[in-house]
């Protein structure tokens, strides 16, 4: 294992599980000098990174407990702000925009941090409260002078997990994205993620015994999300957004939220970068929600009235009300 200190410059990459001894679990580090991520993922910054010939090569691995030395000796940017969201919300264009701001590093879907997050049943939940923080930490390193925000954006499956994610950073301010239901389900099902896919997570993550037939898993596993974000908005308020308030909401609710007051200049670059897709390189960004909502089989509306959109009423009336 190598030494704590040669890791300036490391990023933990992804963590291999010891199923015998979770203290014997291995963090892979890969070297980075990129002054921010601008991947729409975090995992794709991964995936470019070890297209360089020499992190093939050389990669570093530590124990657990040299991750934690690691985040105590060092322990990066404070979480400036949470995302957490529903999926095929608009969470990656709120991310990218986030990530404009002056002193930005986004931290998008980092896989490291969703394997923690879901690695209780490995663990006592003070120690993974202790993992999560020092992954976090590991990750969210200063790249560049001036580096001083922090925000991450959780994957969809993790707003179940808020009360632990809020355990660990309970200073961190949060908001919780989401869209009308029938166009969330459209996208989820023409383009599964794992979470909408059966047996690619543990049916038991989302409170679900089995699998239920045909599109009604990927509806359950929604209505979980939105329940999850409403629970955590009744626990401990965060922001609630709803889909059809972005871009300007970036500059107007979020960032404010998140304590900061964006000047002029930034607000000009985040409405200049707002056309944009970031999921798409250049191309342009185009609301599709009458596009989705007409290809919305009779099915497919009855799915999503009957698991997502009594939840997505009661999100509406907390945002509102």
């Amino acid at each position: 294992m190598d030494e704590v200190g040669a890791l300036d410059g490391w990023l933990p990459g992804r963590i291999f599980w010891d199923e015998t001894d979770v203290e014997a679990s291995v963090v892979e580090w890969i070297w980075c000098d990129l002054p921010r991520f601008t991947e729409a993922f975090l995992d794709d910054t991964f995936a470019r990174l070890m297209r360089h010939p020499a992190n093939s090569l050389f990669r570093r691995r530590t124990t657990l407990a040299e991750l934690e030395a690691c985040a105590a000796r060092n322990p990066g940017i404070p979480p400036t702000g949470f995302i957490f969201h529903v999926s095929r919300c608009g969470s990656t264009l709120l991310a990218h925009l986030l990530g404009r701001l002056d002193g930005a590093l986004v931290l998008s879907e980092p896989g490291p941090v969703d394997s923690l997050i879901r690695a209780g049943h490995r663990m006592g939940r003070d120690r993974q409260v202790a993992l999560l923080r020092a992954m976090v930490g590991a990750l969210g390193q200063a790249r560049a002078p001036g580096q001083d925000r922090l925000f991450v954006k959780f994957d969809a499956w993790n707003t179940p997990q808020h009360d632990l994610i809020r355990e660990a950073f309970p200073e961190t301010p949060w908001v919780f994205l989401y869209r009308d239901p029938v166009e969330v389900l459209v996208s989820a099902l023409n383009q599964r993620g794992v979470h909408t896919s059966p047996g690619l997570l543990p049916a038991a993550l989302f409170g679900l015994e089995g699998h239920p037939p045909g599109d009604e898993y990927a509806a359950r596993v929604l209505g979980v999300i939105h329940a999850a974000g409403l629970e955590a908005h009744r626990a401990a308020p965060g922001l609630l957004l709803d889909y059809i308030q972005l871009p300007e909401a970036t500059w107007t609710l979020v960032a404010p939220h998140f304590g900061i007051a964006p000047t002029p200049e930034e607000v000009a670059r985040l409405i200049a970068a707002s056309s944009r897709n970031p999921k798409q390189g250049d191309r342009p960004f185009e609301r599709d929600s009458e596009a989705k909502r007409a290809a919305a089989p009779e099915a497919v509306r009855a799915l999503a009235d009957r698991w997502m959109r009594p939840l997505y009423d009661q999100l509406e009336a907390a945002r509102t009300g």
